[in-house]
């Protein structure tokens, strides 16, 4: 996988990369053979680097793997999050990019692959599935319920739509049926444009039940 071999005292940037390069290394294993499977004597054979260069980085494979989780989590939710001042001007349109950007995110090849590894030995590693929800699940679910926060301050939100409820069933609808999909070995929604018309699709179907009529927001503004 690695093509250099990383000997001595980095500089920085060095020790940059070689931090990228063990990450990418164990969230490859990890998601390919599983924690279990996954040892640290593997990982620095495939990154060619000293295994002591990953143990004065990450104290145990636990930490490696809880490191490996908080990055993707950090990642997702980066690349998810609209601009503020979209936000704030059009909170819809920011709810519905942020939706279709995670979409791209749940289908991602690691994405998957790891969520695999928490299907197979969740039950053997509890505090790991744990970890997974506290930095990956938990904060994207936040990202949305604010969202439909500020669609529901815009007035445009149904007031007999409960915000957590809703919150929920959009992420089900467009982000977990097609991970769900992808975790079967099922290629659904391989191209943009197939993922474009699912989001056009389930999204005016959704927002056709929770969204206030024209009619309504006319009323408001006339009051």
């Amino acid at each position: 996988m690695a093509t250099k071999r990383y000997g001595g005292r980095p500089d920085a940037r060095m020790s940059e990369e070689l931090d990228a390069l063990i990450l990418q290394t164990a969230v490859h294993l990890f998601g390919e053979q599983g924690y279990a499977a996954t040892s640290m004597e593997q990982i620095a054979a495939i990154a060619q680097v000293g295994k002591q260069t990953i143990y004065r980085r990450h104290a145990s494979k636990e930490i490696l793997f809880k490191t490996v989780i908080t990055e993707l989590g950090q990642n997702l939710l980066g690349a998810a999050a609209p601009p503020e001042d979209m936000v704030s001007t059009d909170p819809l349109l920011a709810l519905r990019q942020t939706m279709r950007m995670l979409i791209d995110l749940v289908l991602q090849p690691e994405t998957v692959a790891l969520s695999r590894t928490f299907i197979a030995e969740g039950w053997r590693f509890p505090d790991l599935v744990e970890h997974a929800g506290a930095h990956i699940f938990e904060p994207l679910e936040n990202l949305t319920f604010k969202l439909l926060g500020e669609v529901e301050k815009a007035g445009l939100l149904n007031s007999a739509c409960g915000r957590e409820e809703t919150s929920r069933m959009l992420s089900a609808l467009l982000l977990s049926w097609p991970h769900q999909q992808r975790l079967f070995g099922r290629q659904v929604l391989t191209t943009a444009e197939e993922r474009d018309q699912y989001l056009d699709q389930t999204w005016n179907a959704v927002m056709s039940g929770i969204l206030t009529s024209p009619q309504s927001r006319a009323a408001g503004i006339s009051r």
